[in-house]
């Protein structure tokens, strides 16, 4: 019965968008607000023309959902706005015989990207390194985030000088452990049968005899283990030291932001979103802290949205987050008339052929969607462009809250309408 009922209020978006796209007047809402008394959980959907400057399809598209890694939209456009070039990747000064140096909430240090440019730096470097016992202006973890997914690759903790994205990767090979980093091997205990993969409070990892499974998990992060890690990386002595005076900082750059965006969008890569946050934050109020990034960003990017909401991370893990579809529209809007059409859509992932939508939306090879994906327990979310089968770039935002089917069963029905919609306008 729910199948049904979710079946028919898509029957009657999509028939309300083809008789809209003839020029007949369709009462929309009011027939889906009909359905929804009987239907079983949430959806909104508003599918806009940005040439028109008009909305095709507005159904509760001014209603609060929770929108997980939609979220990382705003988180984007914060960075876009903040940032134009490459990443502070570290922070260091000279004193005396000493290279002090401090950490920058750069994600990318030994994270899957070039970090050439900070290994060299510090390798070369002939005089004693010293890191600087400093901390974000955050706890690790976020509000609203799962306590208990403290062990899984998608919750890593939140650091001001991350390093290995603060995973620690491993896996039974041939008789013996494998870890990256090498340094935490010593803290990997082998068991015939697991029941965790690491203790809630200490950096004990644990893996089960002969499993052919790699493990990924977020290790602790503390400035002593981020030293310890360093000099293990470099062959060479990091001693951790406490802050003193100011000094005025110089920079190690590092990645282009670009590579960045593109990989939390197209990957949903939480680590990435949260650690960006923080660096709005440093840049724009001089502080690490995500809540005044937020703020910021609310006052001075995204004043001009038709909604208020509440936003509370950088990656969506959070329930505390709502957002509107009538919102995220606006800011996709933003977007198209900020950056140039290819470049934007660079950043996405492709229906078909990249990232969390390559299973979806193939369209016989044909690219037509270009769009984020958002995912918690009963949350899925869509909300990017459609390049429709005439050429017409349509903005959506499509949200389901609060289901009791499997996710599979929405994205279906998802990728139905926006079928519809490719093949009408």
């Amino acid at each position: 019965m729910k199948n049904k009922r979710w079946g028919n209020t898509i029957k009657i978006l999509i028939i309300s968008i083809l008789l809209s796209s003839c020029g007949t007047t369709y009462q929309l809402k009011s027939d889906l607000n009909k359905n929804d008394k009987s239907s079983a959980f949430f959806n909104g959907f508003v599918l806009y023309n940005p040439a028109t400057k008009k909305q095709i399809v507005n159904h509760n598209g001014a209603k609060y959902f929770t929108p997980a890694s939609n979220t990382k939209l705003y988180t984007f456009y914060a960075a876009f706005r903040t940032f134009k070039d490459s990443v502070k990747s570290l922070a260091y000064y000279r004193a005396n015989d000493s290279l002090v140096i401090k950490g920058t909430a750069d994600p990318s240090f030994l994270f899957g990207f070039d970090s050439s440019k900070v290994l060299n730096f510090l390798g070369n470097e002939k005089d004693s390194i010293y890191l600087i016992d400093a901390h974000i202006e955050d706890p690790a973890f976020g509000n609203g985030w799962s306590w208990d997914d403290y062990a899984y690759y998608y919750q890593p903790e939140k650091s001001l000088f991350p390093i290995y994205g603060n995973l620690l990767t491993y896996k039974w090979n041939l008789g013996q452990i494998k870890s990256y980093p090498t340094y935490l091997k010593k803290n990997i205990t082998v068991l015939d049968s697991i029941s965790l993969r690491r203790d809630l409070s200490q950096n004990n990892f644990y893996i089960e005899k002969n499993s052919k499974r790699k493990y990924e998990v977020p290790f602790m992060t503390t400035s002593k283990l981020t030293a310890d890690l360093l000099s293990d990386t470099l062959g060479k002595p990091v001693t951790l030291i406490k802050p003193n005076t100011q000094h005025d900082f110089k920079y190690v750059y590092g990645q282009m932001y670009d590579s960045l965006y593109k990989q939390m969008l197209t990957v949903s890569d939480n680590f990435i979103a949260e650690q960006l946050m923080l660096q709005v934050g440093n840049e724009m109020v001089g502080k690490f802290n995500t809540k005044e990034a937020i703020k910021y960003a609310k006052e001075n990017y995204l004043n001009d949205l038709p909604h208020d909401f509440k936003w509370v991370d950088g990656s969506g893990l959070s329930v505390y987050n709502k957002f509107t579809p009538e919102n995220t529209v606006k800011l996709l809007e933003k977007m198209y008339r900020e950056i140039p059409r290819e470049k934007l859509l660079n950043y996405f992932p492709v229906g078909g052929q990249s990232g969390t939508i390559k299973s979806w939306y193939a369209n016989n090879g044909i690219p037509f969607v270009y769009a984020k994906t958002g995912t918690l327990s009963a949350v899925t979310s869509l909300s990017g462009y459609i390049i429709t089968k005439k050429g017409t770039l349509l903005i959506f935002s499509y949200m389901n809250n609060n289901y009791l089917v499997s996710s599979s069963e929405i994205k279906k029905e998802m990728e139905t309408a926006l079928m519809k919609i490719y093949n009408t306008y």
